[in-house]
């Protein structure tokens, strides 16, 4: 018998976690970390606008040596997101 496939619907989270693009990166790591999640979906106003990752705060922020209390959101995420 063959195995079954994991379907996406089946690892994917249905409740998005989002942030504000002007908070300050230190604030969103915060929320990552609440939540024990990798990336945040970046909102301006009603729509979502990009996605901050763990990896974009590595590149962006940590490697570059900013201030994750003075980066902003904006300043370092990935955008426009693609779906």
């Amino acid at each position: 018998m063959g195995q079954a496939l994991l379907k996406v619907k089946d690892a994917m989270v249905t409740d998005l976690v989002v942030v504000d693009e002007d908070v300050s990166v230190k604030e969103a790591v915060e929320r990552m970390n609440d939540f024990e999640i990798g990336c945040l979906h970046v909102m301006s106003g009603e729509k979502v606008f990009g996605i901050l990752t763990e990896r974009d705060i590595l590149k962006r922020v940590v490697a570059e040596g900013r201030k994750p209390e003075e980066t902003l959101v904006r300043d370092v995420m990935s955008k426009p997101l693609v779906v």
